[in-house]
Formats: C-alpha cells, structure tokens, sequence
C-alpha cells in the first residue's frame, strides 16, 4: 500500500468482494456480521504501567464495551459451523476518550498484505459460468502462499468453541509500548479465559442450535461475571513485528496486564451492533502501531463497512 489513496482502493474492494462472497445483507457487517454486545470492566494488574504509560494501564477501573462475533459474514450463519471468532473490547477512558484492542481466535493473519488478502477473497467468488466457487482456486492459493493453509490448518484445530468464553484471543499484529520511564518494547496481546479453553469438534458443533453460542453466554452471565486475563508476548530481537502472519516462539515471556469482566449482556445489543465500530488503530499515549501494513488495511476496510451498512440502517 503505497499511500493512504491505494489503501482505500484495496480496502473498497476487499469489502465488496466479502459482500459479493456472504451475500447481500443490508446493515451488517461484511465480516463478523453476527454477534453480540456486552459490558464489563478492565483493571490493570501491576505489571501494566511497567509496560506501557497507556491510561488504561495504570490500575483503575476502566469501562468496557465489547462484542464477540463469528468471523462469517453471513448474520445467520449457524454458530456451530468451524469459523473463526472475534473478541473487540472498547476501553471508555477517563477523559471521555475511547481506545481499542481487536483479537481473534487464531494466532496469525493468512498473509501479511492486503492486497495478498484480496487475491484470497477472490479464490471464494463463484465462477460466472457455474455459479459455484473453483474448486481449485483455493487449494492452488494455498499452495502458492502456505501461511493460508496454516491459519486454515489452527482453525480446524479449534473450529468451535463450547463457549464464547472459553477461547482464546489473539491480537495478530504487534504494537509498539512505551512505559513512562521511556522504555520500550513490542509485543502481541492474547485474551486467555479464566474458565479456560474447550472446544468442539465439527460434527459436535453441526447439532448445536444456530444461535447457541448467545444463549449459552446469557446463561453464564446470569449467574455471574465472565473473565478474561489480557497477556502480553514480548518480542526479542530478531522477532518480526511487521509480518502478522509470523508466530514468535512459544518461550516469549508472557506479562499479564489485567483483568476483564464480562457483566452482562447489552439490553440494547442489537441497536450498538448497528452504531458500533472497533478501529485497529484506535489507539493511545503509550501504545504505537509498527511498521506492519495490516492494521491500517483493516481500519480503511471497516470505515467502508461501517460507512455502507449505516446508510443501509
């Protein structure tokens, strides 16, 4: 992406190929389209205003808006069919600013540029002369470009959560910290649940209800909180902070920052779906974006969502 210019166009068109690819679905997102809303707070641990000045970082009790989504584009898609799924938290600072941490439940991106993003897209578009995807397109992508296949290959290692509550989240670009001494470092955030981590296997997930995922966290909820830790993987040199596609080792030190709790599910969670936008590089003081192209791809691409499926409401 050369300029913010050809960001844009790459952004249009990766929006309008996931529409052309979940079908037309007016006022929702194309990607991420079905989920629900949810509030709660966040508290930083010690550990925290030792790895970043951020003010959501310092030890008070910080307001959270969040929303766990499936990944389709699709608002009704079944919740048990393998996917990958979101976890947006929306931290309300004390100056009335907002600030945002996205993550999914897969370690790495499939690649490491947008228009890489796009060509994969298009492998999905149905064919003009059948109606139906090439069944070769995507198998010959992957071959050309394997980190596909490797972020296809964790999905199905964990294609259905039990419970929007018990997976893992991962932030998959690095960011840069700066605590207030001046130091710095890079590092990748990772939501790990209390309750800890259970999954179900396809065929498991096929006889599941279509909207069990929200059901099952409304019953949670009512009787009592969930929680999330918020860890940090440090980086060490030589570990790449621009390529979201590149998992760091598994013996980086993990920092735990905090604690999220999960309250209660919004009574207006269908309206904040409509009005909501999480921004990947929504950020504050004390927390920078690298040289990684990825985050602006995905902010350019969900101004343009954001900005259809609010004339569509």
């Amino acid at each position: 992406m050369a300029d913010s210019s050809s960001a844009k166009s790459v952004a249009e068109q990766i929006v309008d190929v996931q529409r052309a690819i979940a079908g037309p679905h007016p006022g929702f997102r194309t990607v991420h389209a079905k989920g629900v809303v949810c509030t709660g707070t966040f508290v930083a641990g010690p550990e925290a205003k030792r790895i970043s000045k951020a003010a959501h970082f310092q030890g008070q009790s910080v307001p959270v808006t969040l929303r766990f989504s499936n990944g389709s584009g699709d608002p009704n898609g079944p919740d048990g069919a393998p996917d990958v799924r979101g976890l947006a938290v929306k931290f309300l600072l004390a100056d009335g600013r907002k600030t945002d941490l996205l993550a999914i439940t897969n370690e790495a991106f499939l690649v490491p540029k947008a228009e890489d993003f796009l060509a994969f897209l298009r492998t999905n578009l149905p064919d003009p002369t059948t109606g139906k995807p090439n069944p070769d397109a995507v198998p010959n992508f992957v071959q050309s470009h394997p980190t596909v296949g490797a972020f296809i290959g964790r999905l199905m290692q964990k294609p259905v959560p039990v419970s929007l509550a018990q997976a893992v989240y991962h932030a998959i670009n690095a960011f840069r910290f700066t605590a207030a001494d001046g130091s710095s470092r890079f590092g990748r955030y990772r939501w790990i649940p209390d309750a800890g981590e259970k999954y179900l296997t396809p065929e498991e997930g096929a006889k599941q209800d279509a909207n069990f995922l929200r059901t099952e966290l409304t019953a949670r909820l009512a009787k009592g909180p969930a929680t999330f830790r918020l860890h940090l993987q440090i980086a060490e040199p030589g570990d790449p902070t621009k390529d979201p596609t590149i998992i760091w080792p598994a013996e980086r030190r993990l920092v735990e920052l905090g604690r999220l709790q999960i309250d209660s599910v919004s009574p207006t969670s269908e309206a904040d779906e409509k009005r909501l936008i999480f921004d990947p590089i929504k950020l504050t003081d004390g927390i920078d974006l690298t040289d990684d192209p990825i985050p602006a791809a995905r902010s350019a691409a969900y101004s343009v969502s954001y900005e259809r499926r609010t004339k569509e409401m």
